[in-house]
């Protein structure tokens, strides 16, 4: 090698390359690209004898690549992808343009977890409008899968091919109370701990009313389900009315509890299994900084409330 510790820069050379490697021709590439054929003949020349191996067979013919010039220039075009991509990422974090941030997600994060997250990233984004769609679990699994969306938050799943799950998070299932009734001075609770409670429950047709009732199918104890709903905020709200015991999620009342109006009493028994949230994109997607910012705040929450319950994101 002519000088080993030399590092010769792509920028003319990778464009002079490209452009030969696709006419097959220095004085054709020359031509579409309005220089000197002797110009280009001398990048190439130059950064073959730096690299000690020939980019092109040269024929008669013509010029066609060598192994490693195939492999050159693979590397060439990758590397224009993720410069575009870094452009496009910078643009958009310096504010340079706006755009639209498409999110599909249940009740139970849309309500509480993701208005927080939207004011942060309006701050760095100012620029950026979002549409946040509410829907019911598979329907925001079909538009990650139709490419309709950014990106969905909706009950647990398994990756794909098309859909990359990016967190999911343990939502254990508890008790909700008052902070004036007795179950809210305990730390953890079972089920028989709410016999002769009136209880608020989220119906079958929400996720949480399913696993709910799977849960309490598995247990003799006798509990009376006084109030159903199919809204998480009425049952919310009938709590606060001192009804009765609610039982859902910690992320369903995590406002809530975090403002004092309601307490989280989480449930031991071995039949009540936490509810999996999953945060997920298709792959196909090209997501913008704003989308991959807000995705990334979101992945940071799903973690911190892990360890707030003591569960390890996986």
């Amino acid at each position: 090698m002519r000088n080993p510790g030399r590092i010769f820069t792509l920028s003319r050379f990778s464009i002079y390359f490209e452009m030969v490697a696709q006419t097959g021709s220095i004085r054709q590439a020359a031509s579409a690209l309005n220089v000197s054929p002797s110009a280009v003949n001398r990048q190439i020349l130059a950064v073959e004898e730096d690299m000690q191996t020939p980019l092109f067979h040269r024929h008669s013919s013509g010029l066609s690549l060598t192994t490693a010039g195939e492999l050159l220039l693979a590397a060439i075009i990758s590397g224009k992808r993720d410069f575009e991509q870094f452009q496009f990422r910078l643009h958009g974090l310096s504010g340079l343009h706006g755009g639209v941030v498409e999110i599909a997600a249940i009740e139970a994060v849309s309500d509480r977890l993701i208005p927080d997250i939207l004011s942060d990233v309006t701050k760095r984004h100012p620029r950026v409008e979002f549409r946040l769609q509410t829907l019911d679990f598979k329907a925001i699994w079909q538009a990650v899968s139709r490419n309709d969306v950014d990106f969905g938050i909706s009950l647990a799943g398994k990756s794909s091919r098309q859909v990359r799950i990016v967190s999911t998070l343990q939502a254990a299932i508890g008790f909700v109370v008052r902070p004036d009734h007795p179950l809210a001075q305990r730390e953890d609770a079972r089920l028989n701990h709410a016999t002769g409670s009136k209880l608020i429950l989220p119906d079958s047709t929400l996720a949480v009313g399913a696993a709910i009732q799977d849960g309490l199918a598995q247990h003799s104890v006798s509990l009376n389900s006084t109030f159903t709903s199919n809204r998480i905020a009425s049952i919310k709200a009938l709590i606060r009315s001192g009804l009765g015991v609610g039982m859902l999620t910690r992320m369903d009342v995590m406002n809530e509890v975090k403002a004092g109006e309601l307490c989280f009493v989480p449930i031991t028994e071995s039949g009540i299994r936490p509810l999996g949230f999953s945060l997920f994109y298709n792959t196909q997607r090209r997501l913008s900084a704003a989308a991959q910012t807000t995705l990334d705040l979101i992945t940071e929450s799903f973690n911190a409330l892990a360890e707030q319950s003591g569960a390890t994101p996986p």
